[in-house]
């Protein structure tokens, strides 16, 4: 008759193994460990994900740029014609809409020149003062007691909860493996 209760016994083992182990996973293990997993991660994105020479690159790219030239143009165009008046009228004086569109013009195929340079100078130096790593390390240290719980409570509950059941029916089987063995050896 105990023979039946392996089955029950190695479900409810399994079961509370598993609770155990991510119940430690998750209150001591992974918030004692959250620094180098933050090291980790910082050092995998910023090489990965968010590398500054790729960045740098992507921002530099010639055919992106276009995209701000409208912009640009439109800034210079009101500066040639309204706040030059203004800052210097002895030399708006002398300039027309010809000189001022030629003006435009030289600008314009300057600052496309220049401004691929200077982005990829100015996000190129950004390696220096911008170290992932040590942000995500520092924003975790930050964290609050118990957050790190919370939130993966918050993210990981339903696969916590799938472990559980898997370890409650790794107990079932083997409880009823175990309850047929001692069946067939007592025969």
């Amino acid at each position: 008759m105990y023979l039946f209760l392996f089955p029950v016994v190695g479900a409810l083992l399994g079961w509370l193994a598993n609770l155990l182990f991510v119940n430690y996973l998750f209150r001591k293990l992974i918030p004692a460990k959250a620094p180098a997993l933050a090291a980790a991660a910082g050092r995998y994105a910023s090489a990965q994900v968010l590398h500054v020479d790729t960045l740098a690159a992507r921002l530099a790219d010639p055919e992106k740029l276009k995209v701000l030239s409208p912009i640009i143009e439109a800034h210079i165009d009101v500066f040639l014609k309204e706040k030059l008046k203004e800052k210097m009228p002895a030399i708006a004086m002398f300039i027309g809409d010809k000189t001022i569109d030629m003006m435009k013009k030289s600008l314009m195929d300057e600052i496309d020149l220049l401004l691929p340079n200077l982005l990829g100078r100015y996000v190129g130096g950004l390696t220096e003062q911008l170290d992932i790593e040590k942000a995500l390390v520092a924003r975790l240290e930050a964290l609050p007691e118990g957050k790190i719980e919370a939130l993966l409570h918050e993210h990981l509950g339903r696969e916590k909860q799938k472990f559980q059941m898997l370890g409650a029916l790794s107990g079932l089987v083997i409880g009823l493996v175990l309850m047929v063995l001692a069946l067939l050896a007592g025969q």
